[in-house]
């Protein structure tokens, strides 16, 4: 993603975020686990190990005979299709050969690609101080509710839900 397109998402999250947090659910303080998830994502091991089973499961999915959806297009009358997904095809036959590429790339990239949401969980720990602000200001300047609205408590479960009692 280029520098222009992250700032770009950035800009878009934050009034998203902010909106999230002006919330009433959201003005009780609460522990977000986001330092946490950012020191175990940017953790070069916990980084090698997940990308070892997001390879193996890219794999396996490969390995995963299709055939059944030809069965269904020649039922639709789909000969062309019915063809391609032969009796034993995989989802890599059906890929093409540089599928059989992509759990090694898998391997190879997803370790930097979860020590980025590592620092994104880092970065949004750091930002929700600033968002709780920026949520007090917009509570201020929201209506205080629109007709029909009925009072929020934290507490009570929403409508529909079974209470313990």
């Amino acid at each position: 993603m280029s520098m222009f397109n992250s700032r770009l998402a950035l800009a878009a999250a934050l009034p998203l975020a902010a909106l999230v947090l002006s919330s009433p659910a959201a003005a009780k303080p609460a522990e977000t686990g986001l330092g946490e998830v950012s020191r175990t994502l940017g953790n070069r091991d916990t980084q090698q190990a997940m990308a070892g089973v997001l390879a193996s499961l890219a794999n396996a999915m490969l390995q995963m005979d299709v055939s059944a959806f030809g069965q269904a297009a020649e039922a639709m009358g789909d000969k062309r299709t019915a063809r391609k997904l032969r009796k034993g095809a995989t989802l890599a036959d059906v890929a093409g050969r540089d599928a059989r590429a992509v759990p090694g790339e898998i391997r190879r990239k997803a370790p930097a690609m979860i020590g980025a949401m590592g620092a994104m969980a880092g970065a949004m720990d750091a930002m929700l101080p600033e968002l709780a602000k920026v949520a007090e200001q917009m509570r201020g300047a929201l209506p205080a509710g629109l007709p029909g609205d009925a009072p929020f408590d934290p507490d009570e479960p929403p409508a529909g839900e079974a209470t313990p009692d």
